[in-house]
């Protein structure tokens, strides 16, 4: 008899905030313990723009970890990973406490390197976990990771993103690629990037063989994530090249919501309705007016996510300023 997920049992519980809302473009949440098809990845900006390489498998085992923190923790402590996530992230491969164990390894060895103006900082991601065969790990985030993942309401400078957009995507570079370009996408204009940073960002050598020429990196990695993400995610994006001489030097990139794709996960809204309710709308609720960032809004009785803010407008709760 198939085992039932544990997380179909989860509740919505998020405890209220009590501080003055103070409208930020840059993000945006959903409740904490949230069912997986509405969990969050938050990472501090400065996370975001790091440099670093996981596989595909060991790439979603660390966003599944950082799912499970919740946005008011102010300390690290430990994070279960069902034994079925672990196999839907891996296909069936992690199906065993060896695997398992295996592929921890490998993730706690690899490093993060962040920039701070001059100085590069490089972590380790795990500190440790422990297995249960047929029940799942409890994983140990390293201490030196908290202000790259705890407190980042207060600074406001992070990136937030459905965990499910993340987990559609079947590359490594797709996965690092989509959560740049959420860093952007609050910008609503076109922003210049870095060809160079930007396989800084994906670890790859400037001078690599491979991606030295332009038509590969613009075939085998933009073109195909620009693909992905039109299919997976909730948004989309453009890119102009630009040159100096005869070399491709950086892009001037375009960020938008994927319209597409929120129809599809917030339920039976209507194309007009979607159209009306973009990032940055004025939402007017209980004689108050808060910021709709795209996922959700913050308000001074907690974060109220996309599909519940439709739902509120439906019921006439709330309105579109």
């Amino acid at each position: 008899m198939k085992r039932k997920r544990t997380q179909e049992k989860v509740i919505f519980n998020p405890k209220p905030y009590t501080k003055k809302v103070v409208s930020n473009p840059k993000v945006s949440d959903s409740k904490p313990n949230a069912e997986p098809a509405v969990s969050k990845v938050r990472k501090s900006n400065v996370f975001v723009d790091g440099r670093y390489r996981f596989n595909l498998q060991e790439q979603k085992i660390l966003l599944q970890i950082i799912s499970k923190i919740r946005m008011d923790e102010k300390d690290f402590t430990s994070y279960f990973v069902s034994w079925e996530e672990l196999k839907k992230i891996s296909n069936n491969h992690l199906d065993t406490s060896k695997k398992i164990d295996e592929s921890c390894e490998k993730l706690k060895n690899k490093t993060i390197k962040v920039k701070k103006g001059d100085v590069d900082e490089n972590f380790g991601f795990l500190s440790g976990w422990r297995t249960t065969a047929g029940q799942g790990v409890h994983f140990r985030i390293d201490p030196c990771m908290k202000e790259m993942l705890l407190d980042l309401l207060a600074g406001g400078n992070f990136t937030l993103y459905n965990l499910e957009c993340a987990m559609a995507l079947s590359s490594a570079h797709s996965i690092r690629l989509y959560e740049i370009m959420k860093s952007h996408q609050w910008k609503k204009q076109p922003v210049v990037v870095s060809l160079k940073d930007l396989k800084w960002n994906l670890d790859i050598d400037d001078k690599s063989p491979t991606y030295a020429d332009f038509s590969n990196f613009r075939v085998h990695i933009l073109e195909k994530s620009k693909k992905a993400f039109k299919q997976h995610t909730d948004i989309v994006f453009d890119y102009v090249p630009i040159k100096e001489g005869r070399r491709v030097v950086s892009l001037e990139v375009t960020v938008r919501e994927n319209i597409k794709y929120q129809t599809t996960v917030q339920g039976k809204i209507t194309e007009e309705e979607t159209k009306s309710l973009l990032p940055g709308s004025i939402i007017v609720m209980d004689g108050k007016e808060y910021e709709y960032t795209g996922s959700g809004m913050y308000t001074d009785k907690g974060v109220i996510h996309g599909g519940e803010v439709y739902r509120l407008i439906k019921q006439g709760k709330a309105k579109v300023k």
